[in-house]
């Protein structure tokens, strides 16, 4: 279960950042100001976790997932060349950063299982409780999806988005989207059942 966290950075966090990029004069950060750059990472702050979350599936990390997505946006504010589409591209920051989370976590996961002997995909046995078991093997179908069927699952089904967001985070057309969604679930329906 995903629990919302407080990610907003402080004033005096955005200050700090926001005097050592203006010691850079390329830094032309004028079209959105600190004030309201710090009232749209409260606004986003939510939906970063929770797209962090739906990739590294872990809340710690999709905690400093979402914070070093805030703090990159700031460092790059000068990039975004339309602010009001703040969200989607804070979003697609966000998304990279987990991934790359996701990827850093395996490589250990693998690592540390060579060291120990042991297959890092070995899981302990679920509990006999019925609920616990359907719930653990659409857990394992749903992990078992390629990255690209199953974060588009996650995005437009845990997350609620609509195929529009998703394609706008992920930077793929619509209908690639749909199709992955439709690819998704059929898997899920062939491999866990109805």
């Amino acid at each position: 279960m995903i629990r919302e966290q407080s990610l907003s950075l402080t004033e005096m966090e955005l200050f700090e950042t926001r005097a050592e990029t203006d010691r850079h004069p390329e830094a032309g950060r004028d079209e959105i100001s600190i004030q309201q750059f710090a009232q749209l990472a409260r606004d986003n702050q939510r939906r970063l976790f929770q797209i962090a979350h739906s990739v590294v599936r872990n809340a710690e990390q999709a905690e400093d997932v979402a914070q070093d997505a805030l703090l990159t946006a700031f460092r790059q504010l000068e990039r975004l060349r339309d602010p009001a589409r703040f969200r989607a591209w804070v979003g697609r920051i966000a998304f990279r950063l987990a991934l790359n989370a996701r990827r850093a976590q395996k490589r250990r996961e693998l690592r540390d299982a060579s060291w120990a002997g042991e297959r890092a995909d070995e899981k302990p046995r679920p509990s006999h409780a019925e609920r616990l078991l359907i719930l653990r093997d659409v857990e394992h179908a749903v992990d078992r999806l390629p990255d690209r069927l199953r974060v588009v699952l996650l995005l437009c089904t845990v997350e609620d988005m609509s195929s529009a967001e998703a394609a706008s985070i992920l930077r793929i057309p619509e209908g690639t989207v749909r199709s992955r969604l439709h690819q998704a679930r059929k898997r899920l329906l062939l491999e866990v059942g109805p």
